[in-house]
């Protein structure tokens, strides 16, 4: 083992502590080795699996499970174990390989190991001594981990490890677990974490990739890193990747539309005076999604404010769905005024035209751009609360309507806006959680024109308010602009 492995494995055997009743125990419970990718992972795991089935830390009838986000990554981790196994006479004559379910079993103590994988049926009924997580920042949400985190109440030394890259999410469950474990409030809790840090003023130099690859030069290739640094140099889409997989920084393994710093420094207080010129954005929704309506102030700069709906029947159902079991996410942005969510398993319509009929008699509304989905049902309910609304180009008063397509023709200018906004500061935004959550998971695809529209599929989380923020600033910079310019001119002019 190289010193580094040597220094989190001491950090969490080492300690003990007497317990109620007397008994000198180990006191940590939860570990945390966050690296890069290609550190040796998988056998390390592999090696902690077989320390608690039949090395020094096995109990009479223990049980010890490696958990994977899917099937292959768990046959690899089961493959590692059963090779060491098989190469050391003593051990293949102490453990029985069972490679149908990936177990491998201890009769002389009782012990059982099992690979396990998000994909596999049920866990719960598991009494786990050990469990270790192998790459959990790429589990899309929390249930295989609150299952097993849940199950280790009957053990008296009950250990979780989790070794895993960085999640791009700060509400990942990881990002939670490291925070928490660098904090240091927790004697119980080991976080061990390698990474290059976001104010690194060149990512691309040798000298500082060790701080995430601890075996780099030993096991670790420099010149396969250097090589995939190289890309990422070459092509601006790989070097997200490189950052998140190989630097283990806190960012997204593909190319957000706004990067969370740049977000983050247009962060104001975007107050608004009664009657002023302003613009409203609305992405409608049903049940799946959020409903997300934005208002942008007119003018050089736009200052913004956010408002999200959610069913308020469905709230826990979809914080579960969203961020895993036992998340209440949705409920506390409700609680803490972030969001609306009334009674009901649909978004309510006549709540979303309540909140733009008050928008439109306390400020000066020039249009209210719109994603078609559902708008009929606003429409009605819109003529309901008597606001007087007509479709952009057609006559009649009240509020102009702009509908507001979703292909690259209408998302194109959009997102060339909204990344204008930011990278120039003349977007000033409230620091709305939910909205910055949502632009956080905001991914683009490229059309061969190289034209840009926001990708829902692509998103691995909500990004409604996104959608409605682009609208909002693709038609301010589409009101504004001189017709006569050429729309490649004005996009370049506005960048």
């Amino acid at each position: 083992m190289r010193e580094w492995q040597k220094r989190f494995i001491r950090a969490i055997y080492t300690p003990h502590a007497r317990n109620e009743k007397g008994q000198v125990l180990r006191r940590v419970r939860r570990a945390i080795l966050s690296i890069a990718r290609k550190n040796g992972k998988t056998a390390l795991i592999a090696a902690l699996v077989l320390v608690h089935l039949v090395g020094p830390e096995a109990v009479p009838n223990g049980e010890i499970y490696s958990a994977a986000n899917d099937r292959e990554q768990a046959a690899q981790v089961f493959k590692v174990a059963r090779q060491i196994i098989e190469a050391e006479p003593e051990l293949a004559s102490l453990i029985k390989p069972i490679p149908s379910t990936k177990t491998l079993v201890c009769y002389s103590n009782g012990s059982v190991y099992r690979a396990l994988s998000a994909e596999a049926g049920t866990k719960h009924g598991l009494n786990p001594t050990f469990v270790i997580f192998d790459e959990l920042a790429q589990a899309r949400n929390r249930d295989l981990y609150d299952v097993l985190d849940t199950s280790f109440g009957a053990r008296a030394e009950p250990l979780f490890v989790v070794i895993s890259t960085q999640s791009n999410d700060p509400q990942h469950i990881l990002s939670q677990l490291i925070d928490d474990g660098l904090s240091g409030v927790d004697p119980t809790i080991v976080c061990h974490l390698y990474e290059v840090t976001l104010d690194c003023p060149d990512i691309f130099d040798p000298k500082v990739w060790r701080r995430a690859n601890p075996a780099l030069g030993d096991f670790r290739s420099l010149a396969d890193l250097k090589a995939i640094a190289d890309k990422a140099q070459r092509m601006p889409a790989e070097e997200p990747k490189f950052r998140n997989l190989y630097l283990n920084q806190r960012v997204a393994p593909v190319a957000s539309l706004i990067a969370r710093a740049e977000w983050a420094a247009c962060k104001g207080a975007a107050a608004f005076a009664d009657g002023e010129p302003v613009y409203l954005a609305l992405d409608m929704a049903a049940v799946v999604d959020l409903a997300a309506l934005v208002m942008g102030s007119d003018g050089a700069t736009t200052r913004v404010a956010a408002h999200f709906w959610k069913p308020g029947d469905l709230l826990v159902e979809h914080s579960r769905r969203d961020f895993g079991s036992g998340h209440q996410q949705y409920v506390l942005w409700r609680d803490a005024g972030h969001l609306e969510a009334h009674d009901g398993r649909s978004i309510d319509a006549a709540a979303v035209a309540l909140r733009i009929a008050e928008l439109c008699g306390r400020y000066d509304v020039r249009g209210l751009a719109y994603d078609r989905w559902r708008m009929d049902v606003l429409r009605r309910e819109l003529d309901r609360v008597g606001l007087e609304t007509h479709l952009d180009g057609e006559p009649g008063g009240g509020l102009r309507l702009i509908p507001w397509g979703q292909g690259f023709k209408d998302m194109a200018p959009a997102v060339d806006a909204l990344e204008a906004g930011v990278l120039n500061r003349t977007l000033e935004q409230p620091g709305h959680p939910v909205l910055t959550w949502n632009v956080a998971n905001a991914v683009v695809t490229t059309d061969p024109a190289g034209n840009r529209k926001i990708d829902k599929a692509k998103a691995r989380f909500r990004i409604d308010g996104a959608v409605a923020l682009a609208m909002l600033l693709g038609l301010k910079a589409r009101d504004r602009m001189d017709p006569t310019f050429d729309a490649d001119d004005w996009i370049a002019s506005y960048a």
